[in-house]
Order: C-alpha cells, then structure tokens, then sequence
C-alpha cells in the first residue's frame, strides 16, 4: 500500500505543477535546486522536466504498487521496502542529469 500512496502522492504533485507551474523561483513551491536557479530558462526547463519525471514515476510506482496488492507479491515485502526509496530519488536525479545537459549545450 506504501507503493500506491506514495506513487499516488508523487503523480498528483507532477498534475498540479502541470496545471499551475511556479511562475518563479521560491523554495515553497515548484522544483528548486542550485542548477535550477542559475537562470529564467533553467528554472523553466526544470520546471517542465520535475513534472514530467514526477507523473511518470508516479504513475509507474501506482501500478507496481496496484500489481504487489492484486498479485500477493507480499512475501518480497523486504525488497519492496528497499526499492521504494528509488522511486522517489529517481525523479529528482533525472531532473538534475537533464538540468545539466540542458545548461552545458547553452554553455552556461
């Protein structure tokens, strides 16, 4: 139940950043890092990319989660404990490997 709460709670955070994206950087809302706040445009990319990355792991920890309770995949309770921090340092990971990508071919 972990994966679908968690996965639910990821993917309806990427919605709303979707629906109403930060108009600026603050560290209450939206994606914020040091890459993130070099400039307009890097915010703006990371913007995009976090929610992008937060609706798809999002969705994808929903169905895994929903697959572990309809399945009875309970008795690998100790590897899903273990795998479950992934998905929510894989969004943020990727979002920093894009943000750097997307800052060294503008040379920034």
């Amino acid at each position: 139940m972990i994966y679908i709460g968690c996965g639910v709670i990821m993917f309806v955070i990427g919605v709303i950043w979707l629906i109403a994206p930060s108009p600026n950087p603050n560290r209450i809302y939206g994606y914020m890092s040091y890459l993130a706040s070099v400039n307009e445009a890097s915010y703006q990319y990371a913007q995009k990319v976090a929610r992008n990355y937060f609706m798809l792991f999002g969705l994808i920890q929903t169905l895994l989660g929903l697959g572990i309770h309809f399945f009875f995949f309970f008795r690998y309770l100790l590897i899903l404990l273990i795998t479950f921090y992934l998905f929510i340092f894989a969004p943020i990971i990727l979002t920093v490997k894009q943000l750097q990508a997307f800052l060294r071919a503008r040379h920034e």
